[in-house]
């Protein structure tokens, strides 16, 4: 093993094979791979690939490239208004975004720039839009047949070295829902939505609102809705750290990259104190402090909640237990009931991708069905662009993840004893990334360097 590999890409070569499974066989390397989706994730899938010098072909199911970022999608989750919650710095598929650019991009900017990046890069001319992927079986040769279908005209079938899966997870398909809640609020007349429904608050003028979900997709929409809703209401399960979106005018994720060397006990008493002096102690907000630390949890980004709060434009209000007769009941007796009009769930969503089994909400599965959260376990031709959860933008992890994919793909073509090595090894767990970051969040949420650090290793390690 040699000494210049993090200790998670070691702990996992050091791990013993299980005998008993069998290594499986390459691709068919005459064939091109097919990836499925056109944001980000897929983007550099199709990039990474042909700069590998391995024929690739996209399908989009929408008429344009850009993924949920493009609000004419029918399944994008933005909204009117709606930023980057992490700075252009760490927003980015190598290519930085413009100078003049603000340092949280408007959703149609991030468009703009996706678009761009599949000129720039020569791939948009292997992207079929309006194509829906619909399934995929393996043949007995080891191709995959894909079943692909544009607009109303039937199902088109080819054939596939590999399928690689960029399909996302925060898209209107896989909205996460209470369903006890929601159908309670139906029942009683209440105007109801998820936060992936939501547009703009011009619908909510005048209302009654209540806001379920304190993460940075609520906090954002409650802020936005206060300016014309006649009353707003947010439910809080679990109090959250909230951080300041810049400090001195550098974006706190821009913060965390560059100082991402530092010793983790230095780093998190500097924040603790930067967050403490811009945003105040939490309990002038309604909340009480968190029952975890600073980064075991996702933190939200204020971006413009904690004014709103202080205005009275928007009232905290503790776990929601009960929507039934159009009245919101608090799990805090002394908070009584509400009557609202109109309820929106920023609730998250739920994760499933296509050709694998429901996955656990917590993520403990993951590790086993993907190794390295990119390869499948038990077949070469599936690969997955896995959305993580860092304390920057997912983005450039997505461009690791992609070198990594195509490095295995070179590999079965140009150093084919790596690739089977490789595949000898896939029903070995992946090793933790999570260093010293997110105890309490579940298995999507790691360390991006760590991690970002084992990709490399192990794109290295199917060179060498």
């Amino acid at each position: 093993m040699a000494f210049w590999m993090s200790a998670p890409f070691r702990q996992w070569l050091a791990t013993p094979v299980r005998a008993s499974q069998p290594s499986p066989a390459i691709t068919v390397p005459e064939l091109p791979i097919l990836v499925v989706g056109a944001g980000p994730a897929g983007l550099a899938a199709l990039a990474a690939l042909k700069h590998a010098g391995i024929d690739a072909q996209g399908v989009e199911a929408h008429t344009r490239i850009g993924g949920i970022w493009d609000a004419s999608n029918p399944l994008s989750s933005v909204y009117d208004g709606m930023h980057t919650v992490t700075s252009k710095w760490t927003t980015h598929l190598e290519h930085p975004m413009p100078r003049d650019w603000p340092p949280f991009v408007p959703h149609r900017k991030v468009q703009d720039y996706l678009a761009r990046f599949a000129e720039r890069e020569g791939i948009a001319e292997n992207i079929r839009l309006g194509t829906r992927f619909v399934t995929a079986v393996k043949s007995d040769d080891g191709a995959w047949r894909a079943a692909l279908q544009s607009g109303t005209a039937p199902l088109d079938e080819r054939m596939y070295r590999a399928i690689v899966i960029a399909t996302g997870s925060h898209n209107k398909n896989h909205r996460a829902i209470p369903a006890p809640l929601w159908n309670e609020a139906v029942a009683g007349g209440v105007d109801v939505l998820h936060s992936a429904d939501y547009e703009s608050a011009e619908r909510f003028a005048g209302k009654r609102v209540l806001v379920v979900g304190v993460g940075n997709s609520g906090t954002d929409i409650a802020d936005k809705v206060s300016t014309v809703a006649r009353e707003t209401l947010l439910s809080v399960r679990t109090p959250p750290w909230i951080n300041p979106s810049t400090i001195l005018g550098v974006p706190c994720d821009k913060m965390a990259l560059d100082s991402a060397w530092l010793p983790h006990w230095y780093q998190m008493a500097s924040f603790h104190v930067i967050r403490r002096c811009a945003i105040g102690p939490l309990k002038r907000l309604g909340l009480t402090t968190p029952p975890h630390g600073l980064i075991d949890c996702v933190p939200v980004t204020d971006r413009g909640i904690v004014r709103a709060i202080l205005d009275g434009r928007v009232q905290i209000r503790s776990n929601v237990t009960s929507l039934a007769d159009g009245r919101a009941h608090f799990a805090a007796a002394m908070e009584g009931e509400a009557k609202i009009d109109a309820v929106i769930f920023a609730t998250g969503f739920a994760r499933q991708y296509p050709l694998l089994p429901p996955l656990d909400p917590e993520g403990t599965a993951i590790r086993d069905l993907l190794p390295f959260f990119v390869f499948h376990r038990d077949e070469p031709g599936l690969a997955y662009m896995t959305e993580m959860v860092g304390t920057w933008s997912c983005w450039p992890v997505f461009v690791e993840q992609a070198r990594t994919l195509a490095a295995y793909f070179r590999a079965e073509g140009c150093q084919p004893a790596n690739a089977a090595r490789f595949n000898a090894r896939r029903s070995v767990q992946t090793p933790s990334f999570k260093g010293k970051l997110f105890s309490g969040a579940n298995g999507y949420h790691i360390d991006y360097a760590i991690y970002t650090r084992a990709l490399r290793d192990l794109a290295a390690w199917l060179a060498e």
